[in-house]
């Protein structure tokens, strides 16, 4: 049986957030990266982490290696896809499909963009339903992936709120409202909840950031204009405040 360097996983889900800038004015922050169906797709990103310094936080476009999503013509990825749509929407753009096909080629979560894209739970995955590292580590923490939420969740979120902290991002989405609980602890404001296209979404306001928690870019039925609407309201938080 294949096994990962345990010490090196282990500082990847100490360390490492994920791509961008962490000093853009758009933060997005989802549960957990995508991918990770194989071992040898998931130690390749660790070993090739490990290379590169091990940074926090660092270039979507030099960590993948494939470029797949960074091709001329390339297709759209179905998360960045509606988050992209928001942050053009914030700023005052009405954007289409060849827009954001732009965006995100060239623009998205790169370690000058304007953009950063976080993930709570360090460790990729395909779905909450799929977890292989209980087989491929001797990590008593990664035996169930409910162990692994239970100890790293919590421990995750007063690291983010210190990250948030110390970089002050101007707007700060966190999507997927199925994990409300763990984005109210991270917004640590008032939230007020909007109705749009039927769907829910909550925003509120720190000194520093405007924030929303909204669907899942992935969720059943929700639209695109949803995800405008949410970059629009952020707008209008900072046209009403400064």
């Amino acid at each position: 049986m294949q096994k990962f360097d345990d010490n090196l996983l282990a500082s990847y889900m100490n360390s490492f957030w994920g791509y961008g800038n962490p000093n853009a004015n758009y933060w997005f922050v989802g549960i957990e990266e995508g991918g990770g169906a194989s071992f040898e797709e998931i130690n390749q990103k660790i070993q090739l982490w490990n290379k590169r310094e091990r940074r926090a936080i660092d270039d979507i476009y030099e960590c993948h290696t494939e470029h797949i999503f960074f091709k001329k013509d390339a297709k759209l990825q179905p998360t960045w896809n509606k988050l992209i749509r928001i942050l053009l929407s914030a700023k005052g753009e009405i954007p289409n499909t060849e827009m954001v096909r732009q965006y995100q080629i060239t623009e998205l979560a790169r370690k000058n963009s304007e953009s950063c894209l976080i993930e709570l739970l360090p460790l990729p995955s395909p779905s909450t339903k799929d977890w292989i590292y209980g087989t491929h580590s001797d990590n008593s923490i990664l035996a169930t992936r409910k162990k692994y939420k239970k100890v790293i969740g919590p421990k995750r979120c007063e690291q983010l709120n210190s990250l948030i902290l110390k970089h002050k991002p101007k707007n700060l989405v966190l999507y997927g409202t199925m994990y409300l609980d763990w984005w109210q602890q991270i917004a640590n404001v008032d939230l007020t909840p909007h109705t749009i296209d039927g769907k829910i979404a909550c925003f509120g306001k720190s000194a520093q950031t405007s924030i929303a928690i909204c669907q899942h870019p992935v969720a059943t039925g929700v639209s695109s204009n949803y995800f405008h609407e949410i970059g629009k309201i952020l707008a209008c938080s900072w046209v009403k405040t400064n």
